[in-house]
């Protein structure tokens, strides 16, 4: 009785993602700071004209653990619209985080058996965790960078924190695996309420994909660096890491997916630029205010310039998708940038 309530309860979840249909090619490849996994738009505050993705964020034992473990980036985001993750789509072609460790037992943790960690993955669908069916991927595969060793996770409603995993074990220089379905398996230690069947029902309700670094309480620091992810045997591999990657990466997350420093995460509304300077939008019709000279750019959220020209008093949009832009403008009096929203 108790596993067919289970298998009920999978086949429910699983249905809420039936209109969505995984992506059976490469998912991420470093051109794009999104994960094209199929799933619906990640950004909720506005409509998606296809649907889209995931997107890389990182977490840590800081929030919910007394933990004192982070990441840290690269790139300050001035100028990225608050993300940490598209200077290094735009800079490296890849992304990469370099985490801290804690030694749990400084950190005032109280669990029996102390631990700590930092993650680094993304949402299959949206920030409300939408399960999509990933059966159809086959399996996982990734190129990878890691000072220790990863366990790829698929990460679901049912198991907790006992996640169906493969591990990928360190390696300094680029390497490739794959790993079907078959291969994960959940940790010895599940609880039975947490136990699956097997982790076919993890990819059938995946939620989240996630490349977790456990420090097996002690502490450590490195780096891990994500070049492709996709369906089993969609990793081309062939990459390298970048002469551009900076030597030390400043940029600290919060651990609740951002980072102190540079720009503010992105608001729904557009914000107004400093004094008289400052572009305004009616409708789909783009008008600069207090600059006369100079060049303009709009950047999409995935860092590329959808449209761009000379100054001008008014500049048409009709043809860019509803979203959130950024609309930079570089001339001989005036430097400016600035997030519009286009309906």
């Amino acid at each position: 009785m108790k596993k067919k309530i289970f298998a009920t309860a999978i086949a429910s979840v699983a249905s809420l993602a039936m209109a969505q249909t995984v992506n059976t090619s490469l998912w991420f490849d470093g051109s794009d700071q999104q994960v094209a996994t199929g799933g619906d738009c990640v950004y909720d505050y506005t409509d998606c004209p296809t649907t889209t993705m995931g997107y890389w964020y990182d977490y840590d034992d800081r929030k919910n653990d007394h933990g004192g473990s982070y990441a840290m980036y690269p790139f300050d985001t001035t100028g990225y619209y608050g993300s940490m993750i598209a200077p290094e789509i735009e800079n490296l072609g890849y992304v990469v985080i370099q985490f801290h460790l804690e030694d749990p037992t400084t950190t005032g943790q109280t669990a029996e058996y102390p631990y700590n960690f930092v993650g680094f993955g993304f949402n299959v669908v949206n920030g409300a965790k939408d399960p999509l069916d990933l059966t159809a991927a086959g399996g996982i595969c990734a190129t990878y960078t890691s000072d220790i060793n990863v366990t790829l996770e698929i990460a679901e409603a049912t198991s907790g924190d006992a996640s169906c995993f493969v591990t990928l074990k360190a390696s300094p220089t680029p390497t490739t695996v794959s790993s079907k379905i078959a291969d994960f398996k959940q940790p010895s230690w599940v609880d039975a309420k947490n136990k699956l069947g097997s982790c076919a029902e993890a990819f059938a309700a995946a939620q989240s994909v996630k490349f977790k670094l456990d420090g097996g309480a002690s502490a450590a620091d490195g780096k891990l660096r994500i070049f492709e992810v996709g369906p089993d045997g969609t990793c081309k591999g062939g990459k390298s890491v970048a002469a551009t990657e900076p030597s030390s990466f400043s940029c600290k997350a919060d651990g609740d997916g951002h980072a102190a420093c540079g720009d503010a995460p992105i608001s729904i509304k557009a914000a107004a630029a400093a004094g008289s300077v400052k572009a305004t939008l009616s409708g789909r019709t783009l008008s600069f205010n207090g600059i006369n000279d100079g060049m303009f750019e709009i950047v999409s959220l995935q860092g590329q310039v959808v449209k761009s020209g000379k100054v001008a008093s008014s500049i048409s949009l009709s043809s860019l998708d509803a979203g959130v832009y950024m609309v930079r403008v570089s001339g001989k009096s005036v430097h400016m940038s600035q997030k519009i929203l286009v309906k």
